[in-house]
Order: structure tokens, then sequence, then C-alpha cells
């Protein structure tokens, strides 16, 4: 029919079984499929109940009459095709004078392979597209070419891989290839305690970020693209526009935010200003578009939630699954995953980072390779394997990137300050665990920044409330402060100590003039500052360690380093809450417990 969009057997089929307003419009795929059932279920749950069912069924029958079958003209490749797209890098590859270059060369031809096996006639092909089976990388692998394989500390062999599996790889290609295939082995069978382990971990580190109150208060949030599916149930931080401060956004009001400002700024768990735990609000709405009950561990539910995936990550590992050459300079999987959480020294691909302010003044070769890159007059080195990112004359700030990698958590969270290390945890769980086909709620990964980025060390206390080298939790930082504070015009507050949260900025922050300039940008007119805080360094611990500085030794119990944490106890007289935030010393002395006041166990 003219005019009339064409559509597969397949979305004909979902589109009749699903209700009107729910009907698949545009591309189709496992992706576009999830994020449609989930608005389903968020905005009605008994029709989501009702719908399920029948989808299950019509799948079933499609299953059982139309079963796909493989045979062997669906792996084999398209040799002409395939030569043809592959011929240019291997001119390149011949040509390669360093292994540098040549890794460069076969990293880049895997996206290039990746779009041949796109085109392969093989009923595979539409599997992978669909998002119903398998990766690009994979597919490729068997109808097209690897391109590469990976060496034994995860970095490329400088060898292009011209054949594909199905086929069968020349001695030299199965050689290259054997270390990645070794090491794949190693993990898989490494890999199946992992999930339970880190699940372990994030619960402990999570376990007591409970609803505490209604409303903390605050407008202070997080910038968010109003485009983003992850600002619907949140509230606004911040007045947009004809949106006074506390509205909801609605999938109704988001098509109003979008065309009203480029950025908004949003009430986030990560911002809230309760004493303990969250306040409704800053937490937003559940998944069935209803308000937290004030005592719902939203904690426990956010490591749930991102400890479901974990044994499909160890999984990948198992099936070869690596990023592709665009991304190679990314985390993905369960050590991403650590390396995010646990910020190793054995950082891999670790960004040089500035510990200065200033401006860059050279940049020079380094005798042992690699690059020597001077800020002002303080000279940080850059390891081969990453390019140099500045140019002589740039002006950096304390944490901000020299060269292309990764930046290390610990280091940004020590430059930058906690609302910043925070943001960074959360962009890279994030876009981890979207690399892994898992896009979940941002604001689990916020909570996950919440509770382990939690804790200052103090550098020098005017008041002598702390000594030098104490590890206080933020909240103590906060409560120090007290009312020594006054307000400033923001453009006054240079070299001034934050005593109030701003837009990413957190207590304990000295102003300089990019904070300041960012501030006045975004509607910050004055701030609150505090002239005898204490001078603080912002710190990261690694997961496994951060809940051991829980002040209370009865909730330290519940992870590990038990020894330790009993002898602590009792050298240092510590006491216990059993009507805190904290499940584990209510459930230990069980008579009272969940009589606590405001959702406290």
């Amino acid at each position: 029919m003219s005019g009339a969009e064409e559509q597969t057997l397949g979305k004909f089929l979902l589109n009749e079984a699903l209700p009107p307003g729910y009907k698949a419009t545009g591309p189709l795929n496992s992706k576009t499929f999830s994020s449609m059932m989930s608005r389903m279920a968020h905005d009605d749950p008994r029709l989501y109940a009702q719908v399920v069912p029948h989808l299950k069924r019509v799948g079933d029958s499609i299953a059982t009459t139309e079963g796909l079958s493989i045979g062997l003209d669906d792996i084999e490749p398209e040799y002409k095709a395939r030569d043809a797209a592959l011929a240019p890098h291997i001119k390149k590859f011949d040509l390669a004078k360093t292994d540098a270059q040549r890794k460069q060369i076969v990293e880049d031809a895997q996206p290039f392979m990746q779009n041949n096996a796109m085109e392969h006639k093989g009923t595979m092909t539409q599997q992978v597209k669909s998002g119903s089976r398998g990766k690009a990388v994979q597919y490729a692998s068997i109808v097209s070419t690897p391109t590469y394989a990976r060496d034994g500390r995860g970095g490329t062999e400088p060898w292009l891989i011209r054949h594909s599996y199905s086929e069968g790889l020349h001695p030299a290609e199965n050689w290259i290839a054997g270390n990645e295939a070794i090491l794949n082995t190693i993990k898989s069978r490494t890999s199946i305690a992992e999930p339970g382990e880190i699940s372990k971990i994030l619960i402990n580190n999570l376990s007591d970020i409970i609803i505490t109150e209604s409303d903390c208060g605050t407008h202070n949030g997080i910038l968010m693209d109003p485009r983003s599916p992850d600002v619907v149930d949140r509230f606004l931080a911040k007045e947009v526009r004809g949106f006074p401060y506390n509205t909801l956004i609605t999938p109704l009001n988001q098509s109003k935010l979008i065309a009203a400002t480029p950025k908004v700024l949003v009430r986030s768990p990560m911002t809230c200003e309760a004493g303990d735990g969250v306040c409704q609000k800053c937490q937003g709405l559940n998944e069935k578009g209803a308000i937290h009950d004030v005592g719902t561990n939203i904690g426990m539910r956010a490591a749930q939630a991102m400890s479901e995936p974990l044994t499909q990550f160890a999984l990948n590992v198992k099936h070869g699954v690596r990023v592709a050459a665009d991304d190679r300079l990314q985390v993905s999987g369960i050590s991403g995953l650590r390396q995010i959480m646990e910020s190793p020294q054995q950082f891999i691909n670790k960004s040089t980072l500035s510990s200065i302010p200033g401006k860059v003044t050279k940049i020079e070769e380094a005798p042992q390779g690699g690059h020597f890159v001077y800020v002002n007059t303080v000279q940080f080195y850059v390891t081969p394997n990453l390019k140099v990112i500045v140019k002589i004359g740039d002006y950096v700030e304390p944490g901000d990137m020299l060269s292309e990698g990764i930046p290390k958590p610990d280091e940004v969270v020590k430059y930058k300050g906690l609302g910043h290390g925070r943001q960074y945890i959360v962009d890279s769980l994030k876009k981890l665990y979207i690399g892994q086909g898992k896009d979940m709620d941002q604001r689990h990964f916020e909570i996950l920044a919440k509770g382990e980025l939690n804790h200052v060390r103090v550098v020098n206390d005017p008041s002598n409330t702390f000594l030098n080298g104490d590890i206080i939790s933020y909240n103590a930082l906060r409560s120090s402060i007290g009312k020594n504070i006054k307000i400033i015009p923001t453009e006054d507050a240079l070299g001034e100590t934050l005593g109030k949260e701003y837009i990413g900025y957190s207590v304990g922050t000295r102003l300089t003039p990019p904070a300041i300039r960012f501030l006045k940008e975004h509607g910050v007119k004055e701030v609150v500052v505090a002239p005898r805080a204490p001078e603080v360094e912002f710190v990261m611990k690694p997961a496994t360690r951060a809940p051991l500085l829980n002040p209370d030794w009865l909730a330290r119990l519940a992870h590990r380093s038990l020894k330790t944490t009993l002898q602590q106890a009792a050298h240092f007289g510590e006491v216990t809450d059993i009507h805190g935030t904290h499940p584990v010393p209510a459930y230990v002395f069980g008579v009272e417990f969940g009589q606590g006041e405001k959702g406290r166990y």
C-alpha cells in the first residue's frame, strides 16, 4: 500500500498482540522492545500482566511452527565481498614499519569487517541485527574475520588475522589467537564465583541506604539531558520556565522540558542532604510510579539490580566478547566493573591526569617511549600506548586529562572532589552496563556512588575537632561546619571553601576560576562558604574496603576483617546503633527489630 510502513512478519505479529498506544512504529529490536514493555509496566502494571502471557504464547507458537535451522551456508564466508573489504587494510598492514602502526591498523579494520559481516545473507545475520542473539564482533569472527586478537596483558597483537573461524585460521593466525583463547577459557572457569562475590560487596556497601524522610529540602541535584529517559520520575531541583521547583517529570511534560532547556537540574539520591539515607523526593518514584515508602531499603534494591546481570557478564568472557576498536580504551565486563569499583594500583590504560592547575608549557618524547607533558614546571609521564590530548598553551585544572585513556576513579575524586567523582562513577557504570546490553535505571548507580564515595581525609582543622589524617564521613564534615558560614557573591568566592553543595561541587571544595565560571553559568549568584572549615582531601576507598569505614562495629562485622573489627571495637570502646539505618545490628539484637523511628530498623 502506498505510504504504508514496511514491516517484517515478526513486527506485524508483535503489533497485533500489543494494545493501542504500545505498538511499534519505528525500528524494532530487543532493546527498543524492552524499553516499550518497561514503559507499559510503569504506566499500567495490570495491562502489562495481561499482555506478557499473550506475547509468550505468540513466541511459543512461532518457535514451534517456524523453528530456525542453521546450515553450513549460514556460516560460510562470502569470500569475494570479505576479501574486497579487507584488501585496503592488508595493504596498509604490509607497509607498516612499527608494531604500534600495525596495532592501530588492525584495530581500525575491525569495525569495517563487522559491517561487512552484517551484509552476510546467512540466517544468523538477522539474529545479530535484531539483538536477539550474538554480537557483531562474535559474528564477524565466524563469517568474516576477527581482524586481531588480544595478547596476554589485554593489549592488541600486532598481526592482521585474514581468515574466519568457520573456514579455519592459518597456522600463524591460530598461534596469534591462541593467547586470547587460553585467557578466555581461564577467565570463564575462574569467573564463576565472581558474580556472587561482587554481589556481596555491593550489598555491604549499600545495605544502610534507606528512605528516611519525605523531603530533605535540597535545591541541589545533577544536570541531565531532558531527553534522557532517566529524567522521568524525578523531581526538579530548580525552577525551569514555568515548571516550579519539585515538579515531577513525567512522559507527558518531558517534551515541554526538552523545548525549554538543554539541561535540567534534577534531584538525585547522590546529592540528597538527608542526615542519614535518602529522602523520598531525591529518590523519585519507583518502578510502579509510586513514591517510595519511608523505610524502603533502596540500597539493597540497587545492589540486587546491579548484581542480576553479572552472571551474563561472566558468560560474555567465555564467549570471547571484547570491545570494538573505537572503544578499546573503555572498560567492560566484570573486570571493568572491578576496575571502576576498586581503582587498583595496576590500572589498565590509565589516563595521565594533571595534579596541579596551570598551562601546558612543553611536550617531549620520553627516552623510554611515550611522552613527558609539562604543566608549568611539573613533569607528567604518558605511556607509549596512549596519545597526548593537550597542546602547548592549554590551561588545565587538577584532574584534567593530559592523555587519552581511562581516568583512575580515586584520582578523579582526589583532584575533582566527591561530587565530580560520584558523577564519573555513575557515567562509567552506566556505559559499562549498556555495553553489556543492560540499560538500567541510572539511580542504581547514583546510590552506589553515594554509598562508596562518602569520606574525606582531614589535612588541617583550625577548630581541632578532628585530628590531622583522620578519615571521616562526609556527613561529619558537613556537621562540623555548623553555623560557621557566610553567604557571598559567587564572583567574590575565589579560594573560599564551600559550606554547601552546588551542582557537583561538594562541601569542602576550594573554589577555582573554572568552578566559579561554571556556577555563574548555571545561575548560582551567591554561595555559602565556610571560612574555618577543615581543610580536607577527598578520598575513594576500594569497594572491598569502604564498608570497613563504617563507625558502627556491628555493621562492619557483616563485611570482612572480623578479627580486626572486634579488636578495634574493644580497644576504642566503640558502640553500635540497634535502631540505625543498617539492618545487621537491629537483626542481631532481634527483639526490637523494625521499631526504629523514621524508617530505621
